[in-house]
C-alpha cells in the first residue's frame, strides 16, 4: 500500500506533465545563470577634451586632448556600450582663466542610462592664457645648397616682403624677421622662382596671407679675371714686309670661371689690320691692336700696350 502511494506521488511529481516541467526547469536554470552573470563590471575608455578659448586669447600651456574615464555598470549594459564613442567634454574658458587649474569631474562625462562614471584621469587641467596680438615682420629667404660649377647666387628677393604674424605678446616682441622654408639651389645654373611657406619655429605663432609667397633667386655665372702676358702681335692683311714694335702685348679678360680657366694663350690672336696701309707707300704707321678668338661670354677688360708702330717695306 505504501509502495503504491509512493509510486503515485513519484508519478505526479516527475512523470505527469514531464515536458512542461522540463521546460520550466531549463528556463529557471537560464534565468539563474543570466542573473548571476549580469553583475556589475568596470570598463575604461577615453573622452576627448574640447576647449572653448575666448576671442583674442591664445592657450600657451600644454593642451590636453583626451582623459581616461572609468565606467561602472551591469555587464548587459556595458556590453551594449562602446567606450571609444564618448562625447567630447566641453570646457568654456574665460579671460580670467589666464593662469588657473580647471577641475574635470565625473559629472562632465555623459554616459547612457544604467551606467555611471566612477573616475576620470587626470582630474584637472592647467590653463595658461595670454592675450593674442599681431606684428608685421620682414620675410627673409633661407637658401641651402650650392649652385652648379661656375655659378653663384645673385640677388634674392621675396614677394611680399612683409607678413603679419599673430601670437602671444611675449613671444612676438623679440621677433623682427621670419625666414622661409629652405630653398634648395643645389646644382642650379639658371635663375628661378618658387612658391614657399614661412618657417615659424614657435607653435603658438601663426599667419594669414591672401597671396602666395614667391621667392625669386638669381643664379649668375661666377666670373673671374685673368691676365695673359706676352701675346704676340702680328700685322695682317698686307703684302709688305712688316716690323712691329713692341712685338707683344698683355691682356686681361673677364668671364665665366670654367671658361676663363680653360683658355689657352696660344689661341688668342693680337692683330694689326693693315688693309688701308697696304694701299700706301711703305713707311711707318701707328696702329691699334685688335684681340680675336676670345671665347663666347669672355670680355676684354684691359690691354697694354694697345698702340703699336708698324714699319712696312716692299717685298
Amino acid at each position: 500500500m505504501i509502495l503504491q502511494m509512493l509510486r503515485l506521488v513519484f508519478h505526479k511529481v516527475f512523470i505527469h506533465n514531464f515536458y512542461l516541467k522540463f521546460v520550466a526547469a531549463i528556463l529557471t536554470l537560464s534565468l539563474y545563470i543570466w542573473v548571476s552573470e549580469d553583475r556589475e563590471t568596470i570598463v575604461a575608455g577615453t573622452a576627448p577634451i574640447r576647449l572653448v578659448i575666448p576671442e583674442d586669447m591664445i592657450l600657451v600651456s600644454e593642451p590636453l586632448d583626451r582623459i581616461k574615464v572609468t565606467i561602472r555598470g551591469r555587464w548587459s549594459d556595458i556590453n551594449r556600450f562602446d567606450p571609444s564613442q564618448l562625447d567630447a567634454i566641453r570646457i568654456n574658458l574665460s579671460p580670467a582663466d589666464q593662469d588657473t587649474v580647471v577641475p574635470i569631474t565625473t559629472d562632465m562625462v555623459r554616459v547612457p542610462p544604467g551606467l555611471r562614471v566612477v573616475s576620470v584621469e587626470p582630474g584637472h587641467l592647467l590653463v595658461q592664457l595670454e592675450r593674442e596680438t599681431q606684428k608685421s615682420v620682414t620675410i627673409v629667404p633661407q637658401l641651402v645648397g650650392e649652385p652648379g660649377l661656375s655659378y653663384a647666387v645673385g640677388d634674392v628677393s621675396v614677394t611680399p616682403e612683409e607678413v603679419t604674424i599673430r601670437g602671444p605678446r611675449r613671444t612676438l616682441d623679440p621677433i623682427s624677421v621670419v625666414s622661409t622654408e629652405p630653398i634648395d639651389v643645389s646644382g642650379r645654373s639658371s635663375s628661378f622662382q618658387k612658391q614657399v611657406r614661412l618657417r615659424l619655429d614657435h607653435p603658438h605663432l601663426s599667419y594669414d596671407i591672401e597671396q602666395a609667397i614667391i621667392a625669386h633667386v638669381d643664379i649668375i655665372s661666377q666670373e673671374i679675371t685673368r691676365t695673359f702676358d706676352n701675346i704676340p702681335v702680328q700685322a695682317v692683311n698686307t703684302t709688305h714686309e712688316t716690323t712691329v714694335s713692341p712685338g707683344s702685348t698683355q691682356i686681361t679678360v673677364r668671364g665665366p670661371l670654367n671658361v676663363v680657366e680653360a683658355m689657352r694663350p696660344d689661341i688668342i690672336r693680337a692683330e694689326l689690320d693693315m688693309t688701308e696701309e697696304d694701299q700706301r707707300p711703305a713707311g711707318t704707321f701707328s696702329k691699334e691692336v685688335l684681340i680675336r678668338n676670345l671665347p663666347p661670354g669672355v670680355t676684354l677688360e684691359h690691354i697694354y700696350p694697345s698702340s703699336f708702330r708698324v714699319t712696312t717695306t716692299p717685298r
